[in-house]
C-alpha cells in the first residue's frame, strides 16, 4: 500500500498553511516548493522518502490552499509562516528540501534558526543574485517575461480548464501533465507572488554573503545544468562551497531548473543520500 497524506492547516500569526503530512516513519523531512506552485509539485517523489521519514510538504502563502498576504511576498516573509509551523507541527529539526524559491526559504530558515533544522537541500536557488548587481547576465530580472505571463494568466479569472486550453494553445508540444499541473498551480496563485519578481528583484531581501556565511549545518545545493538555463552558476556554487566547508554541491548535467521532475531517481538518491549521512 503507499503511504497516505493528510491535508492539515496551520494558523500562522499572518495567514493560514495547508500542508500535507506522511505518517510518523522516521525523522521529519520538508519539502518547499518554487515560486508559482504548490505542495503537489512533489507528488512523484515523497512515496519515495515516506516509509523511512516523517514527511511534510506546505504550500507557501500566496500558493496552493496557503492564505494570502499582500504585498509580503519577499523572499524572508515566507519562512515567517513557516518557522512557527516547524516549531508546532513538526516539533523537532528536520531535513528542509527546497526547490529554487524553497531552497532560498529553507537556507533563511537554516541560518537565522538552525534549532529548528538538520541540514539543508537546496536545488537551483537563486540565492546568489546580488552577487552579480553589474552582470547583465545576473539581472534579477531575468525571467521577467515568464513571471509576467503566469503573473496575467493567474489574474485572468479563468478556471482551471480554461487555463490549461490556453497553456496548450500557446505550447503545443509540452507533456499534456505538465501542463494540467501549471494550470492548477495558476488556478490556486496569488498573482501578487510575482509583483516583487516584476520590480527587479525586490523580493530579495537578504545579502548571500552574510546568509552563507551564518549557515552553521550542512547544505548541499543541487545545480541545474547551465547550459540549460540554471538559476545556479558553476561560479556561483564554487563561491559558496569554498566561503562555507559546510556546504557542497553536485551537478546534474542536462538538468533544467525543475531538476526533481527531469532527473527523478537520480534526485532521490541524491537527497536520501545527504540526508542520511548527516
Amino acid at each position: 500500500m503507499p503511504p497516505e497524506f493528510t491535508p492539515r492547516t496551520f494558523h500562522a500569526p499572518e495567514t493560514t498553511i495547508v500542508f500535507d503530512e506522511g505518517p510518523d516513519n522516521g525523522p521529519p523531512v520538508v519539502f518547499i516548493h518554487s515560486l508559482g506552485a504548490r505542495r503537489q509539485d512533489w507528488a512523484a517523489v515523497l512515496p519515495e522518502f515516506a516509509c523511512e521519514r516523517h514527511v511534510f510538504a506546505p504550500d507557501l502563502r500566496g500558493h496552493g490552499e496557503s492564505g494570502r498576504v499582500h504585498g509580503g511576498y519577499r523572499f524572508t516573509h515566507y519562512a515567517r509562516d513557516i518557522v512557527p509551523w516547524l516549531r508546532e507541527i513538526v516539533r523537532e529539526p528536520a531535513a528542509l528540501v527546497g526547490h529554487s524559491l524553497g531552497g532560498v526559504v529553507a537556507t533563511v530558515i537554516a541560518a537565522d534558526h538552525p534549532g529548528l533544522v538538520t541540514s539543508v537541500v537546496a536545488i537551483d536557488p537563486p540565492l546568489f543574485t546580488k552577487r552579480h548587481t553589474e552582470d547583465s547576465a545576473r539581472d534579477p530580472t531575468l525571467y521577467r517575461e515568464r513571471f509576467r505571463r503566469a503573473r496575467d494568466l493567474a489574474a485572468s479569472g479563468m478556471t482551471e480548464e480554461e487555463l490549461f486550453d490556453t497553456l496548450r494553445a500557446r505550447s503545443p508540444d509540452r507533456p499534456e501533465q505538465i501542463s494540467r499541473a501549471l494550470a492548477a498551480n495558476l488556478a490556486s496563485l496569488d498573482p501578487d507572488v510575482f509583483t516583487l519578481a516584476l520590480s527587479g528583484g525586490a523580493q530579495i531581501d537578504f545579502d548571500p554573503e552574510d546568509l552563507i556565511g551564518r549557515l552553521s549545518l550542512p547544505m548541499l545545493i543541487v545545480q541545474a545544468d547551465p547550459a540549460r538555463g540554471a538559476a545556479v552558476t558553476e561560479d556561483d556554487a564554487r563561491w559558496a562551497t569554498e566561503t562555507n566547508p559546510l556546504i557542497s554541491r553536485v551537478l546534474i548535467e542536462g538538468s533544467a531548473h525543475e531538476v526533481h521532475h527531469s532527473h527523478r531517481d537520480r534526485f532521490v538518491q541524491i537527497v536520501r543520500d545527504f540526508i542520511e549521512r548527516v
